[in-house]
């Protein structure tokens, strides 16, 4: 893992979302310890409520009712402080993993993403619990009771499984330090997740993910003693602190998955302006212009609907259509294959067939009429056609 190119992702990311961070982080922080302050309010007051002090300032009442309504208030802080604490920090988780898968711009209602998945999440957290304090409290039981035994064997025994138990502790908090980013990134289910965070901490290194944690922790120990110097104020400046803790596991989880450049195109990608209407576009509400009005010159006016109208005629569409001269033998002769009559047009000498009445290639009649369009007659030739009667000269004078 690169720690320099974690640092700058992690710092990417919170500032690409500051604001929606830090509210989100106030809202994950005040409203379970409002809760918790309001159950132990309740709980202790009910609890303390049949005490007595006596002038020697001995405690008397303190029934056994007491003690159970104690310990009821105390299991209720905790329930409480999990099941509103847990589901806001996925929350959290979300909206940055969803900022680098999609490139969307994280909102200040994403901090209650977390509960869409309450029933993984707190089954996470139990699980994590239950594990991390069977570990834990394993050894811590032998040696008190080796102790309250007077059993120095016991004592030592207790000592002896405490090394290996702290050993498996610190592996089990490095190899599922990817849980809760898996579970909200791929919709997965606590056991599946379990096993995909630890094989993406052995992919990448468990020494160097051990590491990097280090690293963090140190950063933000040093930035909690700076802080620290100013009082009230640098306890609150540590609410933008531990946002940043989190952009930075998620940049942990993407380099670990080999995605770091999706970090990458987020942080590269500019931000988001607002659409403006080109210069050319009228304002809303304004009537477009009226077309132009045409040319005054008429011939103007047809070149510009036509312009192929202005171009010169074709001197071959100019030319009168001329016949072909008549083949010189248009006699019918007799196909010495076939035994069939073969005739020629007389007008083009094209082949016709002995059952045609017209050419098919000029449209003349095989009688010998003519095609049409032809200068010539149909009727005949010239002479034969018919004459208009003369019109009746008028009668000469008698000469004198």
């Amino acid at each position: 893992m690169d720690i320099g190119k974690l640092f700058k992702d992690a710092w990417g990311l919170f500032v690409k979302d500051l604001g929606p961070l830090v509210v989100g982080m106030l809202i994950a922080s005040v409203i379970p310890a409002v809760a918790g302050f309001a159950l132990g309010i309740a709980t202790f007051g009910v609890g303390m409520s049949g005490l007595d002090v006596n002038e020697q300032g001995d405690v008397t009442n303190f029934s056994t009712q007491s003690w159970v309504i104690l310990i009821v208030g105390v299991v209720a802080i905790v329930v409480a402080l999990l099941f509103l604490s847990a589901p806001l920090y996925a929350g959290l988780l979300s909206g940055v993993i969803r900022r680098v898968r999609e490139g969307r711009e994280m909102g200040y209602g994403d901090a209650f993403a977390g509960f869409r998945i309450f029933g993984r999440v707190i089954w996470a957290c139990i699980l994590l619990t239950l594990v991390y304090l069977a570990v834990i409290l394993t050894p811590t039981a032998v040696i008190v009771a080796g102790a309250v035994a007077g059993s120095g064997v016991l004592v030592a025994v207790g000592v002896i499984i405490l090394l290996p138990a702290l050993a498996l502790y610190a592996y089990l908090m490095v190899a599922w330090v990817y849980l809760f980013p898996v579970i909200v990134d791929r919709d997965a289910a606590v056991m599946p997740s379990l096993g995909e965070s630890r094989s993406l901490v052995h992919g990448s290194g468990w020494w160097w993910t051990f590491l990097v944690l280090i690293v963090l922790q140190l950063a933000v120990g040093a930035a909690g003693v700076v802080l620290g110097m100013v009082p009230f104020v640098g306890s609150l400046a540590m609410i933008v602190v531990y946002p940043f803790m989190l952009t930075y596991i998620v940049a942990m989880y993407f380099q670990a998955r080999g995605e770091g450049w999706q970090i990458d195109g987020v942080l590269a990608a500019p931000a988001a302006q607002q659409w403006v209407a080109p210069p050319t576009a009228p304002p809303t509400g304004t009537p477009y212009p009226p077309p132009p009005a045409p040319p005054a010159d008429a011939s103007a006016w047809k070149v510009a609907a036509d312009p192929l109208a202005a171009l010169p005629p074709s001197s071959k569409a100019a030319e009168p259509h001329v016949h072909q001269a008549p083949a010189e033998d248009a006699a019918p002769t007799v196909d010495g294959a076939s035994g069939k009559l073969r005739q020629h047009c007389s007008q083009c000498g094209a082949l016709i067939g002995s059952s045609e009445e017209f050419c098919q290639a000029c449209a003349l009649e095989v009688s010998g009429g003519e095609p049409a369009g032809d200068d010539r007659s149909p009727i005949g030739p010239a002479s034969d056609a018919p004459t208009a009667p003369e019109a009746p000269q008028p009668p000469q004078a008698p000469a004198s």
